[in-house]
């Protein structure tokens, strides 16, 4: 958990609540789409590593609404 930590430091930006997600290449975003319809404004993402077609790309996710945050964990973690 450090990581996101300095992720949200480098940013300028504090959020009450993040995760990381793993997928596969191409499937990004039907995630991102979901956050657009479904989440309060505010939230974030941010790129680690990106997906290849021989590994998951790896994505952090920020919320500040815990609703948000945890339907976010239920459907895609």
């Amino acid at each position: 958990m450090d990581v996101l930590k300095e992720l949200v430091i480098q940013s300028g930006e504090s959020f009450d609540h993040a995760v990381e997600i793993n997928k596969a290449y191409k499937c990004l975003e039907p995630v991102l789409d979901w956050c657009k319809s479904e989440c309060k404004p505010g939230w974030k993402w941010q790129l680690v590593n990106t997906s290849s077609d021989v590994r998951d790309g790896r994505y952090i996710f920020f919320f500040n609404d815990e609703k948000d945050y945890l339907a976010f964990c239920l459907k895609w973690k």
